[in-house]
């Protein structure tokens, strides 16, 4: 059984969907937009992407992620850390396939460049702000003019996947 906020973190990403996926290149990071498909049984995010791509030359040296989910118009934001690996698994790739994916790739989950990352997730930190931004801010104006401390913007929170 999951602990409530392991699996407050499995519904968020999967609720938000789009994440920025951070990789290393040599000594740079990378940053790229993308869909994946939470799967909370198996420990796993899925993502499908082209073959010929950087990012399965930058996993294979190295398999550190990161994964930036946000939602602005909820204030709730999601950190993912783990490693990836590369896969060419047909018949996960068929699992995990959605028709949003074919206009990526002419030939379906056949397409010979679509291959899968599996994402590790090891840990996770969440926020999330209940009150609306603009609340925030009158609150941290009337603190600073009081010279008090400002409000807690946000719950946060790390766990261990």
């Amino acid at each position: 059984m999951m602990d409530d906020d392991v699996e407050r973190v499995w519904r968020e990403i999967g609720r938000i969907e789009t994440c920025m996926m951070m990789t290393l290149d040599g000594e740079s990071v990378r940053c790229r937009p993308m869909v994946g498909t939470p799967d909370p049984e198996a420990g796993t995010i899925w993502f499908v992407t082209r073959r010929s791509d950087h990012k399965d030359c930058e996993l294979r040296a190295d398999p550190r992620v990161c994964l930036a989910y946000v939602d602005p118009r909820t204030g709730t934001y999601v950190s993912i850390s783990g490693t990836a690996d590369v896969l060419s698994d047909r018949s996960r790739l068929r699992d995990v396939w959605t028709p949003s994916i074919d206009a990526w790739f002419g030939e379906g989950p056949d397409d010979p460049e679509a291959v899968l990352l599996a994402v590790h997730p090891e840990c996770a930190e969440y926020w999330d702000n209940a009150s609306p931004n603009l609340l925030v801010a009158l609150e941290a104006l009337t603190a600073a003019g009081r010279q008090e401390p400002g409000p807690a913007l946000a719950e946060h929170v790390k766990v261990r996947l």
